[in-house]
Formats: structure tokens, C-alpha cells, sequence
């Protein structure tokens, strides 16, 4: 009896253990098939593992500096490992920087990783225009991953509008408008010269008035009241960012020359029509002398053929001997002697 009882509680305590295992193993099944608490980002490249390195996909890939400052291109890599990054210059597959690095003897390179971000930045100090182009960001995967940067160097010009020359009455306003292109920032301060000497509002006398407009072309306008002979010659703008521009303004008394500047716009438009009015009068006066230059030539021509006596006589061919009147402007007492001449002459033979 003891032995029948001791068989089934072994038999009770293998089933309960083989149900524990089963559990167990279940289990295990079950937490290897799920999925990740945490799911990758919506720009995840496709293709590619969970657990393998890739890049952030919204970083910009067209960066704009200014020639002569530092010039900033960003790379961020997730999920990077036991990989390495490195920056390639793509024009001559160059190697610039591996990880923080500086594989290149130009010095001017230069990586800096920002761990909160996974951002590797490559510096660029002091950037030229030759250092415009593309440049990649790579991973050091098989195959090689790669995300390409092109980086733009631009050089702010300023220009001086109405120049090389401008003329101004006596007493106007001048107005000058210096525009600074291609700047990313605008400039620090803005400098007018004339001559040689920087011209201030302080020491004008109230003449010199200075206006500085920001958007994305700075102007910097310069006006000078009441203008006097003594405000003729060169005037200079030269912005902090940018390589200087120059002008040179007349101020004359009376003259009107085509480039002169007036203060209102009824007036350009009033000194346009009075040149027009001038050109209509000169060629009014050359069609004129056309006129009367032809109507003398027509005259003489008449007078010089024998305007008068019949046409037999004028058809006769004349005789050696006979004597020819001279040509001479007709009139009413030199065409009678002609006339005379020639009707002797017939009576005669």
C-alpha cells in the first residue's frame, strides 16, 4: 500500500515539474518574438538593422559661409558602436579628420563630437573659396555609409548705385546708397569717406544725415544737404565685411550734364522733355535747309536752260559762230535780252 501511494506522488511531482518547464520555456518564446519597447525614428533608412549606425536624415546639406570665418558642417550618427566617423573632402577623396583626429596637415580642420547629440561637426577656420564644395560624412561600415554636406564660400561686395560719376545742382540734396551682397550677416559698422576723412553726423552741422537699412541686402544711405561746390570729389562706403566702393560727385552750377541728379522725379521728367524738345527742333531745322537748299538747285536749273523763247529755238542746235548768252538768274530784263539775242539771229540768216 505504502508503495502504491509513494508511486503516485512521484508521478503527481514529475507532471508538476514538466509543467513548470513548459511554462518556462513558453515564456521565453514569447519575450524573444516581442517587440521592442522603444520603436526607431520615422527617417530610420530603410533597409538597414536596428542595431547598425545610421544617420540623421534632416540635418541641412547645403551650408553658406562667409570667406575668411569659420564655416560649421554637422553629422549626426545614431546607434554608432565600435564604428568610427570620418570627414572626406570629395573632390580628391581627401581625408580630412577620423573621429576627433586631424588626419590632414592643414591645421585649419578640425571635428568635435557633441555626445548629447551624436553630432560630429567639422570646422573649418578661416574658409576660403577654394574650400567651397562637398564634403562627406562617412561611417566606417561595409559597405562604407556616407552622407554628403556642400558647403558654399561667398564673398560680400558692396556697390555705390549711380557711380562712377554723379552730378548735382548747386543747393540739392545728394543722395548716396551703398548695397552690401552676398553677406550671411549684415555688417558690424558701415564707414563713409570723403576724400580721406570719415564723415560724421557730430561735425556736419546738421547737414549729413546717415540711414542704415537690414533685410537681406544692407543698405547704407548717406545724404548731404544743401550741396556746395566744396562737397564735389570722391566719396568712399566701406562695410566691415566687405572690400570698399567708391564714387565721385560733382556739383556744378548751371550745367546739366546726362547724369545729373535732381530731387524729385517731375524734374527728371521735365529735363528728358526738354531734350527731346531740342532734338525736334534741330531736326526741324535740317529738313527745313533740305527744303530750300533743294528749291535753289531747281531754280538754277531752270535758269540755266533758257527758260524763255519757243521750243524749236531751244531744240535748234546752235551755231559756232552765234553768240551764247550767259547763265545768269532770271529776271525779267536779262530773259527780254536773250530773247532778243536769239530772234536777231534767225532774221539775220
Amino acid at each position: 500500500m505504502l508503495t502504491l501511494w509513494t508511486a503516485l506522488f512521484c508521478c503527481l511531482t514529475g507532471l508538476a515539474v514538466c509543467y513548470q518547464r513548459q511554462s518556462v520555456s513558453n515564456n521565453n518564446h514569447n519575450n524573444a518574438e516581442a517587440k521592442p519597447t522603444h520603436s526607431p525614428p520615422s527617417h530610420y533608412p530603410h533597409g538597414h538593422k536596428w542595431n547598425e549606425p545610421y544617420f540623421d536624415l534632416t540635418m541641412p546639406r547645403n551650408i553658406t559661409s562667409l570667406v575668411g570665418k569659420s564655416a560649421y558642417l554637422g553629422c549626426r550618427v545614431k546607434h554608432l558602436g565600435n564604428k568610427t566617423v570620418a570627414w572626406i573632402r570629395h573632390r580628391d577623396l581627401h581625408i580630412l579628420t577620423v573621429g576627433t583626429y586631424t588626419y590632414t596637415t592643414d591645421q585649419r580642420f578640425q571635428t568635435s563630437y557633441h555626445r548629447d547629440i551624436d553630432e560630429w561637426t567639422l570646422q573649418i577656420k578661416w574658409a576660403q573659396q577654394r574650400d567651397a564644395g562637398v564634403y562627406e560624412c562617412q561611417i566606417s561600415t561595409q559597405p562604407v555609409r556616407s552622407y554628403s554636406v556642400n558647403l558654399n564660400i561667398v564673398v560680400p561686395t558692396a556697390t555705390i548705385l549711380g557711380g562712377p560719376d554723379l552730378y548735382v545742382d548747386k543747393g540739392s540734396t545728394i543722395n548716396l546708397t551703398c548695397i552690401i551682397k552676398f553677406s550671411p550677416e549684415p555688417p558690424t559698422h558701415i564707414f563713409w569717406y570723403h576724400q580721406d576723412k570719415v564723415l560724421s553726423e557730430e561735425t556736419s552741422g546738421g547737414r549729413l544725415k546717415f540711414k542704415t537699412i537690414k533685410s537681406e541686402e544692407t543698405k547704407s544711405i548717406l545724404l548731404i544737404y544743401d550741396a556746395d561746390l566744396l562737397h564735389s570729389g570722391k566719396y568712399s562706403c566701406y562695410p566691415s565685411n566687405t572690400e570698399i566702393a567708391s564714387i565721385r560727385v560733382h556739383v556744378l552750377q548751371g550745367e546739366r550734364p546726362e547724369a545729373m541728379q535732381t530731387n524729385a522725379a517731375p524734374a527728371a521728367v521735365a529735363l528728358a522733355s526738354c531734350w527731346s524738345c531740342q532734338a525736334v527742333r534741330v531736326i526741324s531745322t535740317m529738313v527745313a535747309a533740305l527744303v530750300l537748299l533743294e528749291a535753289c538747285s531747281t531754280l538754277l536749273l531752270q535758269g540755266c536752260g533758257g527758260g524763255g523763247g519757243r521750243q524749236e529755238d531751244r531744240l535748234r542746235p546752235s551755231d559756232p559762230k552765234e553768240p551764247q548768252p550767259n547763265c545768269v538768274p532770271s529776271s525779267s530784263s536779262t530773259s527780254s535780252s536773250v530773247v532778243g539775242v536769239n530772234n536777231g539771229s534767225r532774221i539775220a540768216r
